[in-house]
């Protein structure tokens, strides 16, 4: 048998047991489903079914911003129905959209479908995410979603992997085991969420008679922490829409290190996040990973600007190093996110405020393509957006700091009052 070397801590020691280990493995194997998918998507719907390729990424748009902001609604279903139960019945309604994949034949069938699947999907976090605020508090919360989010890249991973083996070695066309298998994975994710404890659904619910519920959007410091996180959320784009862009018609480094650069960062995701994520269990523990995100991130930048100007070696080095400081800046905004999100959120109106944070997701999939493929095509693009996230990592803790003392103040206002004859 072989044993650590001494003094090496495994990255999954730890791995909370009972409801924490049902939610990890729940968004595990969804990951694996999503990894299997995502290679052979646009090949599918392409290739096997004849759309255009423009139609499907239209779709794809048009079904992206509406689920990133239909799952802003949410809320309401966890609040009236428990996270629990809307996860299983959106875990369901995913099993039914994939697996009517293979009868999709005209456009008009496909957009509500990938409507439908992209507003279950979003939603769906914001289910586990409440779930996680439920099932543990303060510094465990921020492991476990720590856990939860090493498995998501895990298992996306292999995912990926299984999918191109099979479409590589298949004789046959293997859609249909990858629809299949990605359909499957929700049946696995309905599961494990039906297992959890029922009374997170009615703790959940216990708050909707505690009188009438304020908007989120009254809230401006936990709106602003929303939006200078959203800027951060846009590190994602800068991975995989703007280095390989960047690496490939800036830099004299080989086209095969943009492979190089992604694996680098999943493998320091995989193992690295729960380490990230000590210490940012509150408030001021979140605030500091926020600032240290923000400034890692802005390194990155210059890194990858530097890339531009040496050879092949040069540039090689120069963008490995960069894509490395960046995974420390993803690593450190996640967990800084949980704890903020976590800590500024009203317990009985926790729904609420989870799916108003999910709202960052717009960073990353809507306005992080554009700005940064503006970035690629500018040269002085990378400086600007280093100040960007310089600016957001001075930001967050005064924000984080304005919203504590909101936080302080009402509490001290609902006290009076009730103690008020």
């Amino acid at each position: 048998m072989v044993r650590a070397a001494p003094g090496f801590r495994h990255p999954w020691r730890g791995l909370p047991a009972g409801p924490g280990r049902l939610l990890v493995f729940g968004s595990f194997v969804n990951s694996v489903g999503s990894g299997l998918w995502l290679p052979a998507n646009l090949l599918y719907f392409t290739q096997e079914v004849g759309l255009p390729a423009a139609q499907v990424a239209l779709s794809m748009s048009t079904a992206g911003v509406i689920g990133l902001f239909g799952s802003s609604v949410i809320g309401r279903a966890i609040r009236r129905c428990g996270a629990r139960r809307t996860l299983i019945v959106l875990s369901v309604l995913q099993t039914m959209v994939v697996a009517s994949y293979s009868f999709v034949t005209t456009f008009a069938l496909y957009l509500p479908l990938v409507i439908l699947a992209i507003f279950a999907g979003r939603s769906g976090q914001v289910c586990r995410n409440v779930l996680a605020a439920v099932a543990a508090s303060g510094e465990e919360t921020a492991r476990l979603q720590a856990f939860t989010r090493s498995a998501n890249n895990g298992g996306f991973s292999i995912g990926v992997a299984t999918s191109g083996l099979l479409m590589h070695l298949s004789a046959m066309s293997p859609f249909l085991v990858l629809i299949a298998g990605n359909a499957l994975s929700y049946v696995a994710t309905a599961l494990a969420a039906a297992r959890l404890p029922r009374r997170f659904d009615q703790e959940l619910a216990s708050g909707k008679s505690k009188g009438r519920r304020s908007s989120v959007l009254r809230d401006l410091p936990f709106v602003t922490v929303t939006a200078l996180t959203l800027v951060l959320c846009m590190r994602d784009a800068l991975l995989f829409v703007g280095l390989p862009l960047w690496v490939t018609q800036h830099t004299a480094a080989p086209r095969s290190l943009v492979a190089v650069l992604i694996l680098v960062n999943t493998v320091m995701c995989v193992l690295f996040q729960v380490r990230a994520s000590r210490g940012t269990g509150d408030l001021r523990g979140g605030a500091r990973a926020l600032r240290r995100s923000g400034f890692a991130l802005a390194a990155g930048c210059l890194a990858y600007w530097a890339g531009a100007a040496g050879g092949a070696a040069a540039a090689s080095v120069l963008l490995l190093c960069g894509v490395v400081v960046h995974t420390l800046g993803e690593l450190w905004q996640a967990a800084g996110a949980w704890g903020v999100s976590f800590s500024l959120s009203p317990k009985e109106q926790l729904p609420d405020y989870q799916a108003f944070f999910s709202l960052t997701n717009v960073g990353r999939d809507v306005l992080g393509p554009v700005v940064v493929t503006a970035v690629v095509a500018w040269e002085g693009g990378w400086g600007v957006l280093a100040l960007a996230f310089c600016g957001c990592a001075l930001a967050c803790p005064l924000a984080v700091r304005w919203a504590e003392s909101t936080q302080l103040a009402r509490s001290q206002e609902a006290g009076l009052a009730k103690a008020a004859p």
